[in-house]
């Protein structure tokens, strides 16, 4: 399969280190905390993110819902600053916990999984306020272990470029990579991707010449063509 060769291609660049992301250093914590990270990380770097988790959870110790309710909307904006955005930021973490205050959000993704399939606790993660479609497949592939691939930017790209989607449709990008990807290979595969966007695969300026797919790249192949020199023919 396609996600499976891309898979070996990028492993044999790329060296992955959890410390480069943030939901994969989180363990052992709440589902609550976990979809907190995760929103932190929402349209900003994996650093900052981290620097916001790190001072919330130096604030609160455990993150937990009734902590985010009982701080200042200003305060609360303090600790997440580094993320960016963090007043909008804010406002849609204190919504967040006030709905796992009142709603037993937890066990009833957690009874979802048993009896109801992915599809069905998707749909309630997409109901959490700062929840969309990539953080929904984050928390179920990377907190729940099931079979979903997430897209970020990185990968939409990627993507694009490669020729393996003709739109930046999230549906139609992960669907891509979860039909020809093994699952096992679905959170290394989206980790690499991810890493081979920052490092080569950039927004401006992609470093083609020194990329493991160029060989399947149709985006590369057209850089590589406009490079050649032109000849006469007769």
């Amino acid at each position: 399969m396609i996600g499976d060769l891309v898979h070996e291609k990028l492993k044999s660049r790329y060296t992955l280190s959890v410390d480069d992301f943030v939901a994969p250093r989180l363990s052992g914590v709440s589902l609550f905390e976990f979809i907190v990270a995760v929103v932190l990380s929402q349209n900003t770097s994996d650093k900052n993110a981290w620097r916001a988790y790190s001072n919330l959870k130096d604030r609160l110790g455990v993150i937990k819902p009734e902590k985010i309710t009982s701080l200042q909307l200003e305060e609360l904006a303090e600790l997440i600053r580094p993320a960016g955005m963090h007043y909008n930021r804010s406002k849609k973490l204190i919504e967040l916990a006030k709905v796992f205050v009142e709603r037993d959000i937890e066990g009833l993704v957690e009874h979802a999984i048993r009896s109801r399939g992915v599809r069905e606790v998707r749909q309630i993660l997409l109901g959490l306020p700062g929840v969309g479609y990539k953080t929904a497949d984050v928390v179920l592939l990377m907190y729940f272990n099931q079979p979903v691939f997430p897209v970020d930017t990185h990968i939409t790209r990627i993507t694009l470029r490669l020729g393996f989607a003709k739109r930046r449709d999230y549906e139609e990008i992960s669907s891509f990579w979860a039909r020809n990807t093994r699952p096992e290979k679905y959170l290394e595969l989206h980790l690499l991707l991810i890493e081979h966007g920052r490092e080569t695969c950039k927004a401006k300026r992609p470093l083609c010449e020194n990329c493991v797919l160029l060989e399947i790249c149709q985006y590369g192949e057209k850089q590589s063509d406009s490079r050649r020199p032109f000849k006469e023919s007769g």
